[in-house]
């Protein structure tokens, strides 16, 4: 019987980031899928600003930002000809990037070209998707798991194997098994009334300039996204009331709806690449998992595609877990910190369910004339999502009890920073919340750098910062603490001085905040503070001495 650290059951993104995670925390993984092909398709492929910061902490930003695109200009057009537009309007607001937010705008990119991309970052640590392979049985105990699984030979008979691993992670998806061994209640609704059908599609005629929709708000919407402004691949996709989804099971189905509804007879769908239909699901597990073995993605919770926030919270359901599992697995933390997953993403996933309910409910459940819809998104489907929230850039663990903020002197109530826990906070920074960016740095060697070039996902980030007022020495009995009290982890610490040339010191790295923005968007006033970055780039802990680093560490780690 193998042993292994982590088996993730599950290849889709959630479990795709998990593993690429764990990975780069030196723990290799192995990963595995029940299907014998990767997967087609665009799926899920709306991606959110915070998501890219997440993209840059994996080592992959650069390759998905040479094939993401903008979301295109939406048009609706009047029916029954589907010809003369009636309204042009950008899905979301268009947001400028800030110093703190580097990444104003979502990007549009195909779900398997986003998995083509982590498999090959993957591969550089010698650990590859295992297709074919399906799990069927979970028995643990206190100290590991062990996983039976089928594996599927083509042409063959199919053969069991018995894995021992310390842990599993479910990334199957709605329809998988992980939670259903696990026995967790997955509570919420179907849309038993309404049907979805998704197709990526080449059509020819149609302009790849917009997005363009088709319907009456209510009733019927048919939209065509083009992959990029070059092409003529389009994601389709068909939502409404009291349709069966399964009637379009078949393109020749979906080309006669396509040419009824939208009236666009002149348009010719080409081959089809991809065909999904569904009914939609909201839904979220009692809990992320059980023992030793834990939930992530849709296996979790699972919602409507509207607002695009299902890749991007299961993505950031992995980062939340992987540094942890890691450490728990290195013998650097005991078991009480993965607890603190459960506690973290639970209320987080809670909101973010609301909020696209209630966008999923007007969008397709709104019933509006064409008029209205031209004349004002606020009456009709046709509206800009106008929630910010949905950049992902508010998401916060205010409450959890692996954080620590000595600036707060507040005792808010723990369910009312739940109910924030996916909105967020406009105009402060605690412990909890995302690390933002600072860009204008200069290290010692007279580099301009940014904070997100200091961070990394496989150790704690000590931020120091030192205002003009305390001198720019770094020989302080202050900092010398700091570094003692890090010295029995691996952690990095950087000093953040306000003057031009600070003098270094051993075991700490000075950097000088030329452009203010590290002081300024970490709300650093005239006193000194201490900083701690967690490997998932949300901030630990405001501390003002070695004391209360101390008292973060004893949260985290084993004493």
């Amino acid at each position: 019987m193998e042993s292994i650290p982590v088996l993730i059951v599950g290849a889709g993104p959630a479990g795709l980031a998990m593993a690429l995670a764990l990975a780069q925390n030196g723990v290799r993984p192995r990963i595995i899928d029940k299907a014998s092909v990767y997967h087609t398709g665009s799926r899920g492929f709306g991606l959110q600003p915070r998501t890219f910061e997440i993209f840059e902490m994996l080592g992959i930003l650069s390759d998905v930002s040479d094939l993401a695109v903008d979301i295109p200009t939406m048009r609706a057009y009047k029916l029954p000809e589907g010809i003369e537009p009636t309204k042009t309007w950008n899905l979301y607001e268009d947001m400028p990037d800030f110093p703190d937010r580097p990444y104003g705008n979502g990007k549009c990119l195909s779900q398997s070209t986003l998995e083509d991309i982590m498999r090959a970052h993957l591969s550089r640590y010698d650990c590859k998707v295992e297709l074919g392979k399906e799990l069927v049985a979970i028995d643990q105990d206190g100290s590991a798991v062990n996983a039976t699984l089928l594996i599927h030979h083509i042409g063959g008979p199919s053969s069991q194997e018995i894995v021992h691993a310390e842990f599993v992670i479910g990334a199957d998806g709605a329809r998988g098994v992980s939670r259903k061994l696990l026995g967790l209640t997955f509570q919420g609704e179907t849309r038993d009334a309404d049907g979805m059908v998704w197709a990526d599609v080449e059509i020819d005629g149609l302009s790849s300039d917009y997005w363009h929709i088709w319907g009456h708000p209510g009733h019927f919407t048919i939209q065509a996204r083009p992959w990029n402004s070059t092409t003529k691949m389009f994601n389709i996709g068909i939502t409404g009331q009291n349709f069966d989804p399964s009637e379009l099971s078949e393109p020749d189905k979906v080309r006669q709806l396509f040419r009824e509804k939208t009236g666009r007879t002149d348009l010719v769908l080409g081959e089809f690449h991809w065909l999904s239909y569904f009914r939609p699901n909201m839904r979220i597990g009692n809990k992320f998992g059980e023992g030793r073995v834990f939930l992530v993605g849709d296996a979790a919770h699972v919602h409507s595609p509207t607002g695009g926030q299902g890749l991007n919270c299961s993505i950031q359901d992995s980062i939340n877990l992987a540094w942890k599992m890691a450490l728990v697995h290195k013998g650097l933390s005991s078991m009480s910190l993965l607890s603190s997953y459960n506690e973290e993403r639970l209320p987080v996933i809670t909101q973010m369910l609301h909020a696209t309910t209630a966008l999923y409910t007007h969008a397709v459940a709104k019933k509006s004339t064409a008029d209205e819809a031209a004349e004002d998104d606020k009456k009709s489907g046709w509206f800009r999502w106008r929630n910010n929230a949905l950049l992902l850039y508010g998401v916060n663990y205010r409450w959890s009890s692996i954080v620590l903020d000595e600036r707060d002197t507040s005792s808010p109530n723990e369910e009312d920073m739940k109910a924030r826990g996916y909105e967020g906070y406009a105009s402060s920074l605690r412990a909890g919340d995302r690390a933002p960016e600072a860009p204008g740095l200069v290290s010692e060697t007279g580099k301009e750098i940014s904070l997100f070039n200091l961070f990394k996902p496989n150790v704690h980030t000590v931020l120091v910062f030192v205002p003009h007022s305390k001198g720019a020495s770094t020989d302080r009995p202050e900092i010398n603490a700091i570094i003692e009290a890090t010295k029995a982890h691996d952690f990095q610490t950087v000093l953040l001085s306000q003057d031009r040339n600070p003098r270094s010191a051993a075991g700490i790295r000075v950097v000088y905040d030329r452009d203010g923005y590290a002081f300024k968007h970490y709300f650093i006033g005239d006193e000194f503070m201490c900083v701690v970055v967690r490997q998932d780039w949300m901030v630990g802990a405001f501390v003002r001495d070695a004391s209360g680093l101390e008292r973060y560490l004893a949260k985290v780690f084993r004493n």
